[in-house]
């Protein structure tokens, strides 16, 4: 990692950090199962994470497997692109702030990939009667 990659998600993570104490702390917050403080609370925001995260695997995914993910993100600026995403996914991330968090990660607006693949359409042609 350069260091301008390491600034660009240390930008992020503030960021990230700053909405998650703010208008997405009730997402996690009922997630709680001890209180420590006003803190976020690691382990609940990795629940956040696995329900959605869930999604995408289905054999499922628990909780204490994005524990260590969620912190090496909030704390020491480890914040990939694919947490990013799963962050944005599972909160339920407003577009502006989510435009704004990767602008700050990538340095330019992203594109997500669409998680699943589109179903062809199909025209129903109707026979002149």
């Amino acid at each position: 990692m350069t260091g301008g990659d390491s600034g660009r998600q240390g930008r992020c993570t503030a960021e990230l950090r700053r909405l998650l104490e703010g208008p997405y702390r009730y997402v996690w917050l009922r997630s709680v199962s001890r209180a420590h403080g006003e803190q976020i609370n690691f382990s609940a925001v990795a629940k956040v994470l696995a329900r959605t995260a869930e999604l995408d695997r289905p054999e499922g995914v628990h909780h204490r497997e994005l524990r260590d993910r969620v912190r090496r993100a909030l704390t020491h600026d480890r914040l990939t692109n694919d947490t990013l995403d799963l962050f944005i996914r599972a909160f339920g991330i407003r577009t502006t702030d989510a435009e704004r968090l990767w602008i700050l990660l990538l340095e330019r607006p992203a594109v997500p990939e669409p998680r699943a693949p589109q179903q062809d359409r199909v025209d129903i042609v109707r026979p002149d009667a």
